[in-house]
């Protein structure tokens, strides 16, 4: 059976009272991603600002690799291999 939020069984989050516990565990795992943000230290200077500004992290607002390559003053070839370099160091720092 389907709960709707308007009828009646929906779980409200003031109703049950383990939710605050599962955001107890929710902090922790918080932590630990907070912990691990110098993910991006292992970058070069250029891949970590494009990869930070493509996704909106450390503050910066999101663009577009146009807006990037711009502001950056880098050619399109060199914007997109930093951008890869960057992903790929990422994925293999995240999967080991």
């Amino acid at each position: 059976m389907t709960l709707w939020p308007a009828e009646d069984g929906w779980p409200y989050p003031d109703a049950l009272g383990d939710l605050v516990d599962l955001a107890g565990e929710a902090d922790d795992d918080l932590l630990a991603i907070r912990v691990d943000t110098h993910l991006l230290d292992s970058l070069s200077d250029l891949e970590r600002e494009v990869i930070a500004a493509r996704f909106g992290l450390q503050g910066h607002p999101v663009r577009t690799m146009t807006e990037l390559g711009g502001d950056l003053g880098v050619g399109g070839d060199d914007l997109r291999l930093a951008y890869a370099d960057g992903l790929e160091k990422l994925r293999i720092h995240l999967s080991t």
